[in-house]
């Protein structure tokens, strides 16, 4: 091939690539940062346990299988399921128990497919190549259901719901929208105080259609919706999709049973009084865990209304005080010495009362 045809190609190549970059940044199209992501996306399922990564938990999922002959020469089949994180507004906080802002995990509707199930059949593991847990945290998540990325609103005396956007700190926002959502496009509004929330569609939002965790309830899994937000008294409107799968912090538990399994993992005891629920085990991922009561009736798929998922363990009464803690094996003595200390003063006031009355 002549010189000339070679510099021609050149040339061509070089107006091709020109061409195609001043499109991609037309589009708002990173093509390097594309190619980059896809590249860098790490599978969540393994067939051995030699794939596993340090510093992660797994779930471990044979059906008919035992966990033991799987470790000695694997399956034909994905049987370790990698706990995801989703996105999360506790970053760098994952074990913090001081709580600043709610804590909130939000995972796309074609994501949480992907959050792995812990019935009795299966089993909770931990990977680390530089140390043993010294105690499980267990974080318990409540389950929301698919809305907008948007959490922890808060009602005002008269009852209009908003999230802080700019308070403290001009990104407060972070706290409470999904920055990896299509809610992300509200930071780009001017830095107010508060950002008013007034209707989602033809859903007013009220006391009514918000949940517990300051979501808006009612919507139709991975429908959009146009939303009437308030800058000040400026209405603002954002079409925004009903796809991703909320959940709210509500109970933490700490546990300290784990097996060894002669391998490069433990496994990690469930503790027999948990409940259904989904739960952040140690900071690394969540996983959903079906008890044997629900397990007969559980659907198998990312959502299931029939299961009440967030039925608390803890209880407490309308004062706030714990009267119920299965986690703490020593709460039935605490609450018997607290009763005999009671009946204690009462016993002192009323002598008391009575060298009173003989003065």
């Amino acid at each position: 091939m002549s010189r000339r045809k070679i510099l021609l190609i050149i040339v061509i190549v070089v107006i091709v690539l020109a061409v195609a970059g001043v499109v991609a940044t037309f589009l708002g199209i990173d093509l390097f940062a594309t190619v980059s992501g896809e590249a860098s996306k790490q599978p969540d399922s393994y067939s051995s346990v030699d794939a596993l990564k340090s510093g992660k938990a797994y779930v471990w999922h044979h059906d008919g299988g035992d966990i033991e002959k799987d470790l000695k020469k694997g399956a034909d089949e994905s049987i370790f399921f990698t706990c995801i994180t989703g996105d999360y507004n506790f970053k760098n906080e994952e074990l913090g128990e001081e709580i600043e802002y709610p804590r909130s995990i939000w995972v796309s509707s074609d994501t949480d497919n992907r959050i792995p199930t812990v019935t009795y059949k299966d089993k909770l593991i931990y990977v680390s190549s530089t140390e043993v847990p010294q105690e499980i945290v267990f974080e318990r998540f409540a389950d929301y259901g698919y809305s907008i990325g948007i959490s922890n609103m808060e009602a005002d005396m008269g009852g209009h719901y908003y999230i802080t956007f700019a308070d403290v700190d001009d990104d407060d926002y972070k706290y409470f929208i999904d920055l990896n959502s299509d809610a992300s496009q509200l930071t780009e509004l001017t830095a107010i105080t508060r950002l008013y929330l007034d209707k989602v569609g033809d859903v007013k939002v009220d006391e009514e259609h918000v949940s517990d965790g300051g979501t808006v309830m009612g919507l139709k899994k991975d429908k959009a919706y146009t939303c009437e937000f308030y800058t000040g008294t400026y209405y603002q409107d954002f079409n925004l999709t009903a796809n991703i799968h909320c959940f709210g912090s509500m109970e933490r538990f700490i546990n300290y049973d784990y097996e060894f399994m002669h391998s490069n993992f433990i496994v990690i005891d469930i503790p027999e009084y948990f409940k259904s629920g989904y739960y952040f085990v140690n900071g690394v991922g969540l996983f959903r865990y079906v008890s044997d009561g629900d397990a007969g009736k559980y659907n198998g798929k990312s959502y299931d209304a029939a299961i009440d998922w967030n039925d608390p363990i803890i209880l407490y009464d309308e004062d706030g005080v714990v009267i119920y803690d299965p986690s703490d094996p020593d709460f039935e003595e605490k609450q018997q010495e607290q009763k005999a200390q009671e009946i204690e003063e009462k016993s002192d006031k009323g002598d008391e009362s009575i060298d009173d009355g003989n003065e």
